[in-house]
């Protein structure tokens, strides 16, 4: 399995928008100068992703001060995925990716239910910093629903990157 470094060009993917349009996330680059931060999660069932989602919805001003926009992708459906959002009010697009055409390009772990029981398959959580020339700058890829970098992680490291960005 290919594994991403940084500064290598971040992979493309279409995945169905919330209102059941195609996105493509290198098109999307193209118009949106940002930053981007993929944010992969397990489902909506998961308690510790809904923490983590609540949070980032909690500083999105922080993010937005740093010209980042938050782009979240399960494996969960779509229908579980819209509760979530509404329930949370969660600003942020939320994209569902049962096939994997995200997430396995980017090395996202997949628990497929073999090793120990917990919720059947499902992607784990991964971040993904990825700037306007569509290169990956930073991420953290996880085997558990523990260990996540919090905002104030994530505020931290997106500064120190930007100050320290060679073009």
């Amino acid at each position: 399995m290919y594994m991403l470094k940084t500064g290598d060009k971040a992979p493309d993917f279409t995945l169905k928008s919330e209102t059941g349009e195609p996105f493509s996330f290198h098109q999307h680059l193209e118009k949106d100068e940002r930053f981007h931060l993929l944010v992969f999660f397990r489902g909506e069932w998961c308690p510790v992703c809904n923490d983590q989602l609540k949070e980032l919805e909690q500083n999105i001003d922080t993010f937005n001060e740093l010209n980042t926009h938050i782009l979240a992708i399960s494996t969960d459906e779509m229908e579980n995925l819209n509760k979530m959002k509404e329930t949370h009010s969660l600003s942020f697009p939320v994209f569902s990716d049962p096939e994997r055409a995200a997430a396995e390009p980017y090395g996202v772990q997949y628990h497929n239910g073999e090793l120990y029981e917990d919720h059947g398959q499902h992607g784990e959580p991964a971040l993904f910093l990825v700037d306007d020339q569509k290169r990956v700058l930073y991420f953290d890829i996880q085997t558990g629903p523990f260990g996540r970098p919090t905002a104030e992680d994530l505020r931290k490291t997106i500064k120190y990157i930007k100050k320290t960005l060679q073009k």
